[in-house]
């Protein structure tokens, strides 16, 4: 039943959009797609998938892989077929960033927010998606239950900034040595609520940071400069909160799109990258065969070029699977950016 509800009101909008040309949310162009692609469900009942990384196979595109969190499990690895090819029951990760090894090709850092210790913690994993080692886990006694964590690649040293959901986020700096690996807390910034989503542009050197109930910041990632902090998009009329995950689409010269996942208001927004503005909004609706989603949690964007793809898919958790338990839906990227 949901699913024909879902197709009547496409078909309505879709009329609607010939009969009356562009359909807007308040200022912002809105549309609507369908996922191409489903991942089989994760492993835990009720509200457990939560948020997802691409590890990028350059070499060989479409083999690259979706790193997700089963926040009652661990880390699932499916390929971009939606299959689970690995499982790893590592604890309660909220939520996961992926990054390049500096130290041998083919491998990559992982971290996550890992409730069952209230840590951070750092994993090694192979190009085929397989757990090598894991490299740290950090308990961090300042911050009340783990929420959000990004990398971020400054031009010297790597970084990691976390969350929690007293409103605090921390960085800290990671040495790149995989036989003697070691995170140290160089500052903490403060905001009034919750905060979540969070991700870097290694471009501009600077963070943005999702307060639920607020909006979106863009604070300095480097910690030599001062942390000034912007309000770039705040919560309003058209966009209900809660603002949630974040992901940043990187083309070259400082192009692309920052995405925030707007579970209030079931879809999400696009704000161009070099100018801040927002410029789209939309939703993941229903086809024949796949579901839409609802109340979105994670997201998490490639421009990876592979024969399913071929300027790159977008990627987000959905809440309400049909009766199933939680998964996520892929969707190609020219969905979306006509």
């Amino acid at each position: 039943m949901k699913k024909i509800l879902q197709l009547i009101v496409c078909l309505f909008n879709v009329c609607f959009l010939n009969a009356q040309g562009p359909i807007l949310l308040g200022p912002l162009p809105y549309h609507e797609v369908s996922a191409d692609v489903e991942t089989e469900p994760v492993f835990a009942e009720d509200d457990a998938a939560d948020d997802i990384c691409v590890l990028e196979n350059k070499s060989s595109p479409d083999q690259s892989l979706i790193i997700s969190s089963d926040k009652k499990y661990g880390i699932i690895v499916y390929d971009l077929k939606g299959n689970k090819i690995h499982d790893y029951e590592l604890g309660r990760i909220n939520n996961v960033d992926i990054i390049p090894s500096k130290n041998n090709t083919n491998q990559f850092i992982v971290c996550g927010t890992n409730r069952t210790y209230n840590a951070l913690d750092l994993y090694l994993f192979d190009i085929q998606g397989n757990l090598k080692q894991q490299l740290i886990r950090q308990p961090l006694n300042s911050l009340k239950d783990v929420y959000g964590i990004t990398f971020y690649n400054g031009p010297v040293n790597t970084y990691i900034f976390i969350s929690d959901k007293k409103g605090r986020v921390e960085q800290w700096v990671y040495n790149n040595n995989q036989a003697l690996p070691k995170i140290k807390k160089i500052r903490t910034l403060k905001f009034s609520s919750i905060v979540e989503g969070i991700v870097t542009d290694e471009f501009k050197e600077k963070v943005y940071i999702a307060q639920e109930r607020k909006g979106i910041w863009e604070v300095n990632a480097n910690p030599s400069i001062s942390p000034e902090r912007k309000l770039i998009y705040k919560k309003n009329k058209h966009l209900k909160p809660d603002f949630e995950g974040l992901a940043l689409r990187e083309e070259p010269n400082g192009k692309g799109q920052l995405i925030a996942s707007i579970q209030g208001s079931n879809g999400y927004l696009i704000i161009d990258r070099e100018t801040l503005s927002p410029i789209q909004f939309f939703r993941i609706i229903a086809n024949k065969s796949i579901d839409g989603t609802t109340e979105t949690d994670g997201i998490d964007v490639s421009t990876i070029s592979t024969s399913l793809f071929p300027k790159g898919f977008f990627i987000a958790q959905d809440d309400d699977n049909d009766g199933l338990n939680q998964n996520f839906k892929i969707v190609d990227w020219q969905k979306i950016m006509k």
